[in-house]
């Protein structure tokens, strides 16, 4: 790529307590091929040095630096969108304060959304790693059940039919263009959606784009605040009892409905929501509503459930069998 009429390129960076992972994430921003504009960090209250190493790193950096300390803990989603809220430039990048990125993360992500003028955002995959870098034999994608038909779906510019399902986009592999802020912000008031909101309301209005690439060494280690990570099926059947505990549909409905509310908003500001995705969006909020409502009592929701078989509900906006698994014996 000609680095002439270089687009502007923004970091949006949150940390907690990053201690000894910081310092090598930063130091890949550095390295990269194409170096960003601007690198905007919001820190969630840290009190073992972070805030004195980001400053450190501002004084000497080839780039600038902007650093926010929250005067009130934010948390992982309001934290992001703050961070966000604040970049700059044409294409907004998402970091976490553990990874380290490959040289060519940003020139390639970048590259791909310049030769797609229709696309609003892009994710690569991610090379999951012990704290040492060691490879743990998987990647982000394998992590997050994003299955070659649905690479497929994406590929084909479907890819709201598989981000209705499950997220399959870490937020540290994701790149989209600020264009669309009027879209994205602010964030749905929910906890851990930052990169399944970012994807879904982008791809309300534009496409989005795979890179099967990793771009990315994903570090796992005991501080993680969320690891993704494979799991065995004794696990895959902890999470789905966790998820009802949680009110994981009820998440659902919030979420999906802020999207709707949202294509309804940009739709007469110049955006054209797809038609499509908003169908698809009204869909799920009902299979989430019914998902959400569904009684304790087996025979009580054996209607729902046989009815969101026949109409195929669990495999248009859940896990298909698993789902339907987890409504019959998990409640």
């Amino acid at each position: 790529m000609t680095m002439t009429n270089k687009p502007s390129v923004s970091i949006a960076m949150t940390t907690y307590n990053a201690g000894p992972w910081l310092a090598p994430q930063l130091e890949s921003f550095v390295l990269q091929s194409m170096r960003p504009d601007e690198l905007v960090v919001c820190d969630d209250g840290s009190t073992d040095g972070t805030i004195e190493a980001l400053h450190a790193f501002a004084e000497t950096a080839p780039f600038e630096v902007h650093v926010g300390c929250n005067p009130t803990t934010l948390r992982t989603t309001r934290n992001f969108e703050k961070s966000v809220s604040r970049c700059q430039g044409e294409f907004v990048f998402l970091a976490d304060q553990d990874d380290v990125w490959l040289p060519h993360k940003i020139e390639t992500l970048v590259g791909k959304l310049e030769a797609n003028p229709n696309a609003g955002a892009v994710f690569s995959n991610g090379r999951v790693v012990d704290e040492a870098l060691k490879p743990l034999g998987y990647n982000l994608w394998d992590s997050l059940w994003f299955t070659p038909n649905e690479q497929k779906l994406v590929r084909e510019g479907r890819g709201a039919e598989v981000f209705v399902k499950h997220v399959v986009a870490a937020g540290t592999t994701l790149a989209f263009r600020s264009k669309y802020r009027d879209v994205y912000l602010p964030f749905p008031d929910l906890h851990d959606c930052h990169d399944a909101w970012l994807t879904f309301s982008i791809a309300g209005v534009s496409d989005v784009l795979i890179h099967e690439e990793s771009l990315i060494e994903y570090r796992l280690h005991g501080a993680n605040q969320f690891g993704l990570q494979r799991f065995n099926l004794r696990e895959q059947f902890a999470k789905a009892r966790e998820q009802l505990a949680i009110g994981a549909f009820h998440h659902n409905v919030v979420f999906f409905s802020t999207a709707r509310d949202r294509f309804n908003t940009v739709a007469g500001s110049g955006v054209t929501p797809h038609e499509s995705v908003v169908a698809l969006t009204d869909g799920k909020i009902r299979h989430a509503i019914l998902r959400d409502a569904m009684s304790s009592n087996f025979f009580a929701r054996l209607p729902t459930v046989l009815g969101e078989v026949l109409n195929r509900g669990y495999w248009r906006f859940g896990y298909g069998a698993k789902s339907l698994a987890q409504d019959l014996f998990l409640r």
